[in-house]
């Protein structure tokens, strides 16, 4: 081995020696070589000195905000960011609580679910298992979304999908449903009277027995659809398609039907009385049996007047159906149905096309014996009519199967609209719904019936507050007893009264509450010695007991036309005019103001139920929707105000004989 191998071996022995060596021999090299080492450290120890020293100088109040303002942009950033999950869990709660309150008919909870899912874009929730749920004026509103198409902003307008759902009797009155989707959902006896589904898609819905009165259905898909024996009185069906749908014994009266496509429907005894079907479309749709009696049929117009869309009967089945009264655009329009031979039709059908407005009748149901507020509603009915309108005054004898009797003979003999102060509230019900199915107007006065029962029966009321007119009846009866039978004596001193009353009957009842709680109410001590009812003239035998009975009595009052006029025969047919004074319900006439206006008469007070302003008023209604100047499904209740007729103002009383025409 050489000398220089031997110095080799002993440097790689030690190492230390080694670098000592070549940092002596080189130490340009070792500085060049360092930093390829200790650079990165050093960086890093570079900004961790300037951080500590810009910590140093920056105050503990400006590192709080930052440090606050770095937390709320993390929170917005965390929840801009978690907002689909959010949205998510909640769509899938409301959809759990809609399973889990199925079963229940009264659910604030499922409203709510219901409410959160529209509200999150119209989220849906197809199958909803709702039967019988009670959910009136339920709003779900249509939504909407922004896209762009072809370089144009678009908005997209989409509503809830509730398709296939069972709200089998539900209770969805007054909810707005606009474009809502219940294809194929059941809907059997729901109550969707006043809903807005106008743009909904109900395509092959079971709607048998469904409630649509006034629903807005205008331009709603039913195509396939089950509306069997539903009640679509007044509902807008305009340009509503129903192709090959069943609608077998419907009831449409006064429904606007026009451009209605009803295609292969099954129209069998469907009821389209008086309603409006210009432009409808009924292409081999079967109307076997059904009734479209005063039903619009010609055409729809455009601004100018020009016939644009006739009724389509093109293909129809019309055996049986029946066209009395109808509004026809041509009879060519008619014959080109199937079985238009076999229709019912007025004499006269084939000039039904022409412009001239038809002759309207309305008849007045009179009570046969005379009486003054009946005869005050004829003047007012025959002064508000003009010459294409007939007045006719129709006599009958009292009780319910009598006023049944004369409305079937006036629906046979096609009239148009009948006036009459029912028999009794609810047994006159039967004969006036079929009045009202049959397409005649029907006006109530002197009487309303229940708003429900009379909203799709009746097209309006007049009437007074008949407790007012009770309860101010007993007011005068007071001041006139203080002031003649007690001026000079304590009010304690008994008066002696008797009730004439008509309470057998339900709107004869209000009368004698108002009395009593006015004579009860009075500083004059009464003392009622006795009440009967009358219901008829021959009744006149109790008042004359009632009189012997108790020959001290001094007022008698009367609580109905009839119980007023009796009370008064009897005291006249006694001998009793300065003894015994009447007050009562009874409308004016000519001989009743004469008795007013004598001062030896018995009768003290009649309270006028402004007769002459009621029969005006009814005819001109009446007039107006059987014109189609207004809409014959919407009833109305016009309050009338009465007025009180005394012998202690008599100027008053020869104002009102002017007015009638009587002087």
């Amino acid at each position: 081995m050489d000398k220089k191998e031997k110095n080799l071996l002993e440097e790689m022995s030690n190492p230390k020696s080694l670098n000592s060596e070549k940092s002596k021999s080189s130490p340009e090299k070792t500085r060049l070589k360092e930093p390829k080492l200790l650079n990165p450290i050093s960086i890093v120890d570079a900004k961790i000195y300037d951080f500590v020293e810009w910590l140093q100088d920056l105050s503990f109040f400006k590192l709080t905000v930052m440090l606050s303002e770095g937390a709320l942009l993390l929170a917005v950033v965390s929840y801009v960011i978690t907002i689909p999950a959010r949205n998510e869990q909640k769509i899938q709660e409301a959809r759990n609580v809609l399973r889990e309150e199925s079963g229940h008919e009264y659910s604030d909870a499922r409203i709510a679910a219901l409410k959160v899912l529209n509200n999150k874009s119209c989220q849906g929730n197809p199958g909803l298992k709702a039967p019988k749920a009670k959910m009136p004026n339920l709003t779900l509103n249509p939504c909407q979304s922004l896209s762009f198409s072809q370089g144009s902003l678009k908005v997209n307008k989409y509503s809830m999908d509730l398709s296939h759902s069972n709200l089998e009797e539900a209770d969805l009155s007054g909810a707005s449903l606009v474009g809502i989707n219940l294809r194929g959902s059941n809907l059997q006896g729901a109550n969707l009277a006043k809903a807005n589904l106008k743009g909904a898609d109900l395509t092959g819905a079971q709607l048998q027995g469904a409630n649509l009165a006034q629903a807005n259905l205008k331009k709603a898909i039913l195509q396939d659809s089950n509306l069997d024996n539903s009640n679509l009185y007044g509902a807008n069906l305009q340009a509503a398609n129903f192709s090959e749908a069943s609608l077998v014994n419907i009831r449409a009266l006064w429904a606007n039907s026009r451009n209605a496509i009803f295609h292969r429907a099954n129209l069998q005894s469907a009821n389209f009385n008086r309603a409006d079907l210009r432009g409808a479309d009924f292409y081999k749709a079967n109307l076997e049996n059904a009734t479209l009696r005063f039903a619009d049929l010609s055409s729809t117009t455009n601004a100018t007047r020009a016939q644009l869309k006739p009724t389509n009967l093109r293909e129809t089945e019309l055996k049986g159906a029946d066209l009395w009264g109808a509004k026809i655009w041509s009879k060519f329009q008619i014959k080109r149905a199937k079985n238009w031979q076999e229709t019912t039709k007025m004499p006269n059908w084939e000039q039904m096309e022409q412009e001239r407005l038809p002759r309207l009748r309305i008849a007045l149901l009179k009570p046969e014996t005379s009486q003054s507020l009946s005869d005050a509603y004829e003047l007012g009915m025959r002064r508000a009519a003009n010459r294409r309108v007939e007045i006719w005054g129709i006599p009958h004898s009292s009780g319910v199967e009598n006023e049944a009797k004369i409305i079937k003979q006036l629906i046979d003999d096609g009239m148009d609209g009948i006036i009459l102060t029912p028999e009794d509230p609810v047994d006159s019900l039967p004969a006036l719904k079929k009045a009202s199915d049959a397409g005649v107007a029907i006006i109530t006065v002197d009487f309303c019936f229940d708003f429900i029962k009379a909203e799709d029966l009746a097209i309006a009321c007049f009437n007074t507050n008949s407790f007012q007119m009770g309860y101010d009846s007993g007011q005068y009866i007071a001041q006139w007893t203080q002031k003649n039978l007690l001026p000079n004596s304590s009010s304690r001193q008994s008066v002696q009264i008797a009730l004439v009353d008509g309470a057998v009957y339900d709107r004869y009842y209000p009368y004698l509450q108002g009395v009593l709680k006015a004579i009860n109410k009075s500083n004059v001590s009464f003392e009622i010695v006795e009440s009967v009812s009358v219901t008829s003239t021959r009744d006149i035998i109790k008042v004359q007991k009632l009189l012997k009975n108790n020959p001290n009595v001094q007022i008698l009052w009367g609580g109905s036309n009839l119980a007023t006029e009796t009370a008064l025969t009897a005291v006249t047919e006694s001998g009793l005019n300065n003894k015994v004074k009447v007050f009562g319900v009874l409308d004016l006439s000519k001989e009743k103001a004469e008795m007013l206006l004598d001062p030896n008469s018995p009768l003290e007070l009649i309270i006028d139920q402004s007769g002459l302003e009621i029969g005006s008023d009814a005819v001109k209604t009446t007039i107006s929707v059987l014109r189609k100047k207004s809409s014959g499904a919407d009833y109305r209740v016009y309050p009338v105000k009465h007025r009180l007729l005394t012998q202690d103002d008599p100027d008053t009383v020869r104002d009102f004989l002017k007015e009638y025409g009587w002087f």
